[in-house]
């Protein structure tokens, strides 16, 4: 139509061809000054908010599981909630069983599912704290299970939960008994980081529930209302102030002790705290005190709660070391000692010390105690003192019970040991028997406790390792048969303070390389009769 209008003649084309273009121009100007009123009258005028950043984060992230991962009870699926983890720090990193790793989410709120391949009994959970900043670790959460992903049955819940360290572990034991299909962790709060970041998390059923053993055959529980200490310090000597003032000068020293005759002076020594740069059992090396039980004590401690002994040893700067121990009613009492320990006349070193006689934690650990039983006179001779009357000493709890030799099975007796390991009990035990060949080079020695631990050896009940050392660190591989079992007793001990410090569960004990190349005990004549 404006075509043959246009080209009707020139006169026309003349007339309206100006016009024409001055009402395109008019317009155009005014598509130009009103295009963002009318954009923005239409943003506002949607019902669907303009996209966020936050849009693009929505769509959960999966990962499949192999059943090789030791983090998850089986082949799965592991998905999180947001899909807006820092480039390596995906899901995947959760579950890779390594605390320098973590898995990291833009988010203070979100939720983690595991999706198994079959339903599982989960009944241990833990979670460790990253590397970065404290204000990234969750603080509140809740773990649920369910059969089809819609219905969920809440499991635990915690609340207010602080990583004290950096890749630090808590672990939780669960009474759950359900078995579920998928697990969720959802995080409701964190530490008042804009991110949350996770190193580790766990889900297990593990052997954890021996009620049945303790109901039917312990003995010996020495639990008591009247002090968190246990029987044993039942109506002992109460600390004064000047008994506080007397323990946290380190000046002050110890008695002599009289079943250790050939120890005759304390003489300074130069100590090594920690030679492997975390305390071990192969820092605890027996010679002439008879105190196997505490020392059988002190390793466990190093096996099972390295951090706690780190935390209750420090080092003052001048050669003297403070202890945080506790007293017979419970409460917290420093000990500070100096490096002066007992040695015999020709100057040589009779307390426990590391490998090739050198001073550690435990030479420091075990003169606090000598120290601390100059005012309390509960064991005044530490020969003989029982692992029950030492841990207490340090963990402030001393609720403990025992299983005599030969009232329980080979598998009822690796039941008892695995469970209270994964529990975190300080667990030790003895022999009824000398000279009674176990593995290699190793015999039993009756009278003498040993720490007990996970075995590297598959086919073992479990691990025992002496005080003394020597070969293998002296561990002695448990075997499953009808002649080592039953001659097998078992103290079993709350940890206590300790328990803080855990880093999940235990994993067989691995002596240092430089422990292993060596073969020579360093121990008393008496004591190798006797066998404490």
């Amino acid at each position: 139509m404006k075509n043959s209008i246009i080209h009707r003649s020139d006169r026309v084309q003349n007339k309206f061809v100006p016009l024409f273009f001055t009402r395109i121009n008019q317009i155009f100007i005014y598509f130009i000054l009103f295009l963002p009123l009318f954009v923005s009258s239409c943003s506002q005028d949607d019902s669907e908010p303009l996209p966020n950043v936050e849009e693009t984060e929505i769509t959960p992230y999966s990962i499949e599981v192999s059943a090789e991962n030791t983090n998850v009870p089986s082949a799965g699926v592991l998905s999180t909630q947001y899909s807006d983890s820092p480039e390596g720090s995906n899901i995947s990193y959760l579950i890779d069983s390594k605390s320098s790793t973590v898995f990291m989410t833009q988010h203070d709120k979100f939720y983690i599912i595991w999706n198994g391949n079959k339903n599982t009994v989960i009944n241990y959970y833990s979670l460790t704290s990253g590397s970065d900043k404290a204000e990234y670790d969750p603080k509140s959460w809740i773990l649920s299970g369910s059969t089809d992903s819609i219905n969920w049955t809440i499991i635990d819940t915690r609340t207010g939960i602080t990583f004290e360290n950096r890749k630090e572990t808590k672990d939780y034991i669960l009474k759950n008994t359900t078995s579920y299909k998928y697990y969720q962790l959802t995080i409701t709060e964190n530490n008042g980081g804009n991110s949350t970041q996770i190193a580790e998390w766990v889900i297990k059923n593990i052997e954890a529930n021996i009620d049945d053993l303790v109901n039917t055959y312990s003995n010996g529980r020495t639990y008591t209302s009247s002090t968190p200490m246990g029987t044993h310090y039942v109506n002992k000597h109460v600390t004064t102030q000047a008994d506080k003032e007397w323990l946290a000068t380190a000046s002050n020293e110890p008695n002599l002790i009289p079943s250790a005759s050939s120890l005759t002076q304390f003489k300074s020594f130069v100590v090594t705290l920690y030679p492997y740069g975390s305390p071990m059992p192969a820092d605890v090396n027996q010679h002439s005190i008879g105190d196997c039980s505490a020392l059988a004590v002190f390793a466990s401690f190093a096996y099972l709660y390295p951090n706690f002994i780190k935390d209750i040893i420090t080092d003052n700067g001048n050669r003297t070391y403070t202890v945080a121990m506790f007293d017979p009613q419970g409460n917290p009492v420093n000990v500070t000692v100096t490096s002066n320990f007992l040695a015999d006349a020709n100057g040589n070193i009779g307390c426990v010390t590391g490998i090739s006689n050198r001073p550690t934690w435990s030479t420091v650990l075990e003169k606090a105690m000598m120290k601390w039983e100059k005012i309390y006179k509960v064991n005044e001779d530490i020969g003989g003192i029982g692992s029950e009357h030492v841990a207490p000493l340090f963990t402030g709890n001393g609720d403990s019970f025992a299983f005599s030799s030969n009232v329980l099975t080979s598998s009822q007796l690796k039941r008892a040991v695995v469970a209270s390991l994964n529990q975190g009990k300080i667990t030790i035990g003895g022999f009824t028997k000398s000279d009674v060949q176990v593995n290699g080079n190793h015999k039993t020695v009756a009278g003498h406790a040993f720490t007990l631990m996970y075995s590297l050896d598959n086919s073992a009940l479990f691990s025992m390792r002496n005080p003394w050392g020597g070969e293998d660190d002296g561990v002695l591989n448990i075997p499953n048969n009808s002649t080592i079992p039953p001659m097998i007793d078992l103290r079993i001990i709350n940890p206590g303070k300790a328990a803080n410090y855990s880093n999940g569960l235990p994993s067989p004990y691995n002596p240092p390389y430089a422990v292993l190349s060596q073969s020579k005990i360093r121990v008393s004549e008496e004591l190798l009769k006797s066998g404490k």
